[in-house]
């Protein structure tokens, strides 16, 4: 008899500028600039070791096609945090601050237009019991200046054998 493995998806974590589950304020995140979401706790036991996350913006003005929104984790163990970026919805004080990050994807431009969602995806793998998105506009236009246009989502995805 065969055994089968599926992914059980389970509860998304949404962060956003005021109507997800933590802050990540993305409102006009100006070039060349970063933030960093609300720290998020997955719990002191058994949790989910790969996860789905799911990136959304929209720019205030047409941006150039080829040009990217790179995206990271910043994981943590409770007291010392990657990058020892801290533990709140915060700008990053600078580019340097990316470069102990987890760097999960990007967000890759695809049509110049203003003002529509684009979106990216991927599977990242989580061990830590805290973690944060960490949003990098390395693109030539700032986010759209409206609250909740931009929005990350994680989504646990353990195994399950049946």
């Amino acid at each position: 008899m065969a055994t089968k493995v599926y992914i059980a998806r389970e509860t998304p974590t949404v962060w956003s500028d005021s109507a997800g589950d933590l802050v990540l304020t993305l409102n006009a995140l100006g070039v060349g600039a970063g933030r960093i979401g609300a720290r998020k706790d997955l719990g002191a036991g058994s949790t989910s070791y790969q996860y789905s996350w799911r990136f959304t913006c929209q720019f205030d003005t047409a941006p150039v096609v080829g040009e990217v929104v790179n995206l990271y984790l910043c994981t943590s163990d409770g007291t010392s945090p990657d990058g020892e970026l801290g533990a709140a919805d915060a700008a990053l004080a600078a580019e340097d601050k990316i470069k102990n990050l987890y760097h999960i994807g990007n967000l890759i431009v695809d049509v110049a237009t203003e003002n529509i969602d684009f979106t990216s995806s991927g599977v990242c793998t989580i061990p830590t019991r805290y973690v944060s998105p960490v949003v990098w506009n390395n693109t030539a236009d700032i986010l759209q200046a409206t609250n909740d246009t931009g929005e990350f989502t994680l989504t646990p995805i353990p195994f399950e054998s049946q």
